[in-house]
């Protein structure tokens, strides 16, 4: 008895190896590919140029758009600008005039020679911007003083005594001007713990003594600036390197837009700065008229161009239909052996297929066009023609027909 051992290796020719299923793989048609591929340049070429306008438009929506927003929020800046302006005129016109005040208050303290105590207290009822009103002699020394109604004492010898300073810049550039001068800006502590920004103008009497008025900072920008600025801003008086002294108006809105202006205030001895913050909302999307409207027209636009693609489609599709059905309507006149001409409402030819022209034996370049039939013989012409009138004017004919006999371009009929 014999045994059979198995022989490891050998080829079974019905089972699949890694070298046959590589094979098949790359064997496998490429058809669905490259039928996708077809289909995806197809439509990129149909819609390209759609897509280019369409985002053509959308750029220039947002262009437009955005323009606007920065519009607006330039016209709210320069309307700003104007505002600052006119308030920077208040203050100077304000300023000139309590100058004018002191100096008719030096001359009555001089006419008089005593302090003027009734016009000095009617001046600070008058002006609730002024704190306090002194003369002093030529040595700055305090001579008489008098204190605004409105607010509780603020100066006593030793708070008055730290501003000396002060008013000697102011005095002593009062001097130089032969005007009012200012001093800069300085904060005195009330007992409470508070304070506030003052400011010590001076002026010269013929004498040498010299008229010093208080002006608290934050008062003067209430009583010198028009309210119509304060309502909805915040105005205030700051250091040229913009420190803020003073400060006046709406506190700012969360959530809002600040728009800033500031402009330079130049006073005899000292430089200030008037600061305005406006707060504003954010533009909206349609921040105007204008914009609501180049939107509504764009989208209308974008509508227009998807009406017009849509009936661009339906006009190739009609237009190809057409050509279709007028090819083999040509094709089957062109094959028939009956010969077939056309004319319009004034007489003129304007078809004939090839088994008219062959039948006559003119081409139809020379019979396109023309209202005389060079095809009919000379003594038929004029029956030819009064039978052709009659049918073009409508005319009934018989209905068995009649006979026509033609010559051809050689003179056979």
């Amino acid at each position: 008895m014999s045994r059979r051992s198995p022989t490891h290796g050998a080829s079974c020719p019905r089972c699949p190896t890694a070298s046959s299923d590589v094979a098949s793989l790359l064997q496998q048609p490429t058809a669905p590919a490259r039928l996708a591929f077809v289909r995806l340049r197809s439509l990129w070429q149909r819609w390209f140029l759609w897509l280019l306008l369409a985002l053509l438009v959308l750029v220039l929506l947002g262009t437009v758009v955005w323009l606007a927003g920065r519009h607006e929020a330039e016209q709210v800046q320069a309307a700003l600008d104007r505002d600052t302006a006119d308030a920077v005129a208040e203050l100077r016109g304000g300023l000139q005039r309590n100058a004018q005040s002191l100096n008719a208050l030096a001359n009555d303290a001089r006419a008089r020679g005593a302090w003027p105590a009734e016009e000095a207290a009617g001046l600070l009822r008058a002006r609730r911007e002024w704190l306090r009103l002194e003369w002093r002699d030529s040595q700055l020394k305090l001579r008489a003083a008098a204190d605004s109604p409105y607010i509780a004492r603020l100066f006593d010898d030793a708070t008055r005594e730290a501003s000396r300073t002060d008013i000697a810049l102011a005095c002593t550039s009062a001097t130089k001007l032969g005007g009012v001068a200012y001093s800069p800006s300085h904060y005195v502590p009330n007992g409470d713990g508070s304070g506030m920004e003052v400011m010590e103008a001076c002026l010269q009497g013929e004498n040498g003594d010299y008229l010093v008025a208080t002006y608290a900072m934050r008062g003067t920008l209430i009583e010198l600036v028009g309210p119509t600025l304060r309502r909805g801003q915040e105005v205030a008086f700051a250091e040229p390197d913009g420190t803020r002294l003073a400060t006046v108006g709406a506190p700012r809105r969360s959530g809002s837009r600040i728009f800033t202006s500031q402009q330079l205030i130049d006073l005899p001895g000292v430089t200030l700065m008037l600061r305005v913050d406006g707060w504003r909302a954010e533009p909206d999307l349609f921040p105007n008229l204008l914009t609501g409207l180049v939107t509504g027209v764009s989208i209308a636009l974008i509508s227009v161009l998807v009406l017009l693609a849509r009936d661009t489609r339906r006009r190739l599709k009609a237009e190809r239909e057409l050509a279709e059905t007028l090819a083999f309507r040509k094709a089957m006149e062109d094959s028939v052996i009956t010969g077939l001409r056309a004319r319009d409402l004034q007489g003129r030819i304007t078809y004939a297929n090839p088994a008219f022209c062959a039948m006559v034996g003119f081409s139809l370049d020379e019979l396109i066009g023309r209202a005389d039939a060079p095809y009919w013989p000379t003594e038929l012409a004029h029956e030819y023609q009064q039978r052709q009138t009659r049918r073009l004017a409508g005319g009934t004919l018989p209905r068995e027909g009649f006979e026509s006999v033609y010559m051809r371009k050689d003179g056979t009929r």
